[in-house]
């Protein structure tokens, strides 16, 4: 009886649909999880890069979009310090400083400021313009009186470009008789006007670097402006004490008393206001302060020479004692 149900034609229509259901149904569940498992395929199929070195410089084509270096200075100098042997005689050192502008714009120099008021830095006018590929020169010129050994000043020149640096150095001759009288000429004019009015150096023409560059500074500014420009290197002169080299001990008084008093009879005058100086207590304390915690606190002595290698010591023979019994 089955093989005759399953002959009919109701039979194969029933089957027919059932199975098209199924088909129809499994394409439906096959759409719609197909994008996942292929979504997780991509994601798996990403390689995971291990850490390594940084990345590559970049080629020669990146580099030539990076901004260019900047140029060199526009004002180039025949030379950045300059060097005199004085004669017998001579009263002033002269110095001249060639430049040309090698750029493509105008450089204007506002001025040259010197380190002392003996020397000073001549231009045509102020402020001077230098055209492009043009060509100019400063006069430098210093007084050498009361000048020994070893002199060195600078002077800085100031323009549109920015500040420059210039040396000048002066040999003071040291075996002529002449100019050994010259100097001690000198020096003893500048003695005599120091016992008499010792804080010239805080008027007129020397007040420029003497006062004016210390106003308003403290401590370690303060010194530049107003004591290294006699006493620190490569300002001093011979002649001027060397604050590194002390000849004997200093402490806080020491500094305290020869900043506000000076010393009456020499060149040193008192920078404390009190006594006609340019300088407050505050400015004084901060000095001290600086020079007690920057410089030797006591005589600076040479270390011992070690004694020569394999060399050896003499053999100490025994002291002999008193001598016992009776002499014969």
């Amino acid at each position: 009886m089955l093989y005759f149900l399953k002959r009919s034609a109701t039979f194969r229509r029933m089957y027919r649909t059932t199975l098209y259901r199924i088909t129809l149904g499994s394409c439906f569940i096959f759409t719609a999880v197909a994008p996942i498992f292929s979504q997780t395929n991509i994601i798996q199929a990403v390689p995971v890069l291990p850490a390594g070195p940084p990345p590559a410089a970049p080629t020669a084509s990146v580099v030539a979009l990076a901004p260019a270096v900047a140029a060199a200075a526009a004002l180039v100098w025949d030379a950045d310090a300059k060097e005199y042997t004085a004669k017998p005689g001579d009263l002033n050192a002269p110095f001249i400083f060639n430049f040309t502008n090698t750029s493509s714009t105008l450089v204007v120099i506002s001025n040259a400021v010197t380190s002392c008021g003996c020397t000073v830095a001549s231009l045509p006018v102020q402020p001077w313009p230098i055209p492009p590929g043009s060509n100019g020169q400063i006069n430098v010129s210093m007084n050498l009186a009361g000048k020994q050994g070893r002199v060195t000043k600078q002077v800085t020149i100031n323009s549109s470009e920015g500040s420059k640096a210039l040396t000048v150095n002066v040999n003071m001759p040291t075996t002529a008789p002449v100019s050994a009288e010259n100097m001690r000429g000198d020096r003893n004019l500048n003695m005599a006007l120091a016992k008499a009015d010792r804080q010239a150096v805080f008027k007129g023409d020397c007040r420029s670097c003497h006062v004016d560059k210390g106003v308003g500074k403290m401590g370690a500014e303060l010194f530049a402006a107003d004591c290294g420009i006699c006493h620190d290197s490569p300002h001093r002169a011979a002649m001027v004490p060397d604050l590194r080299a002390p000849k004997a001990p200093r402490d806080q008084d020491y500094w305290m008393s020869w900043i506000t008093y000076g010393r009456p009879g020499s060149m040193m005058p008192a920078f404390g206001e009190k006594d006609g100086g340019p300088l407050t207590k505050q400015q004084v304390d901060s000095l001290v302060v600086y020079l007690f915690q920057n410089f030797p606190q006591g005589i600076v002595t040479p270390a011992p020479a070690a004694p020569p290698a394999n060399v050896p010591l003499p053999t100490l023979l025994p002291i002999p004692g008193p001598k016992t019994g009776a002499s014969q």
